[in-house]
């Protein structure tokens, strides 16, 4: 009778000693790992700039561009149709930028371009451009 009674206690005792190992083991795991990992700094603020020139203005059909770079040197650009009146341009930092807007064909060289600084120090910027003819 005490055969049977120590057979059973196994088969119940064995799985409970498994799982109590398995959750202590992962327990201390996590607790090591979690003194390890530093906590992240604040993201850097990012901004989306919103270029808008008159497409009434624009003449023939050509592209807008506007190639900037930062005071680190990074680039940003972008372009869009004359026509559309304007583009975004996502920003990954604040700061002061400086290029150039013009006008582009493709196959041709760019034209009417107009050199420009923009400071982003704000999330949104609403940055009024001269239409490039």
């Amino acid at each position: 009778m005490l055969k049977r009674s120590l057979g059973w206690m196994t088969v119940i005792a064995a799985p409970i000693g498994a799982s109590l190992v398995f959750w202590v083991a992962f327990a201390a795991m996590v607790g090591c790992f979690g003194c390890i990992d530093a906590p992240l700094g604040d993201p850097e603020p990012v901004a989306k700039v919103f270029a808008h020139w008159d497409p009434l203005a624009c003449g023939g059909p050509h592209r807008v561009v506007i190639d900037l770079e930062d005071d680190g040197g990074a680039p940003l650009a972008s372009s869009a149709p004359c026509s559309r009146g304007g583009v975004t341009l996502d920003v990954s930092h604040w700061g002061n930028y400086r290029g150039r807007v013009y006008a582009w064909l493709l196959d041709e060289p760019p034209r009417s371009v107009t050199p420009v600084t923009l400071t982003i120090d704000a999330t949104v910027v609403h940055w009024q451009i001269s239409t490039p003819p």
